[in-house]
């Protein structure tokens, strides 16, 4: 069997050294800084890098599972739709089984967005959140991946190439 470790979600023990990873990674760092502070961040980034380590180290202290990290995030994920959608609803909730599995399916109008959404509703929603399919072409940094495996992702890689290697990609894709 080949090994698919580099692709697979991440499971429950892999959280605290994951996050660990993503403390210590300075790129991430910068991303967050960037984010919060705007234009600030690069005039200050000596003074801030630090900061916004010990800040992350202290959110993540109770951090053990997928779930944790989920409901640590989704407070943020909150603001960001706040900010970003003007409106969004939900219905047919109360037609899913908690019991059952489901393929939800969306049109692709946004990578990450479709997703979200999808998780948003869920997550609101009392339902387990989804495993997401995610191209390795939108994982160019692998802080990226890491977030995305975090979150139940898998990632498809599309630059295999060859027969052989592209079906033994593709069936153990499937098999998960």
């Amino acid at each position: 069997m080949t090994d698919i470790s580099d692709i697979e979600p991440y499971n429950d023990q892999d959280v605290p050294q994951v996050i660990n990873r993503l403390i210590h990674d300075d790129e991430f760092i910068k991303a967050i800084g960037q984010l919060k502070f705007k234009g600030w961040y690069p005039l200050f980034s000596l003074f801030l890098k630090p900061r916004i380590r010990a800040f992350l180290r202290n959110q993540a202290k109770g951090v053990q599972s997928v779930r944790d990290f989920q409901e640590l995030v989704a407070p943020q994920l909150a603001k960001v739709l706040s900010s970003t959608t003007e409106t969004f609803t939900v219905s047919g909730l109360d037609n899913l089984d908690p019991k059952q599995s489901y393929l939800f399916l969306s049109n692709h109008r946004d990578i990450v967005m479709d997703p979200a959404f999808v998780n948003w509703a869920l997550y609101n929603g009392g339902f387990d959140t989804v495993r997401i399919a995610i191209g390795d072409n939108l994982v160019k940094k692998p802080f990226v991946g890491d977030l995305m495996r975090i979150n139940k992702s898998f990632i498809v890689k599309r630059n295999v190439s060859g027969p052989r290697e592209m079906l033994q990609t593709r069936v153990h894709q499937t098999i998960d």
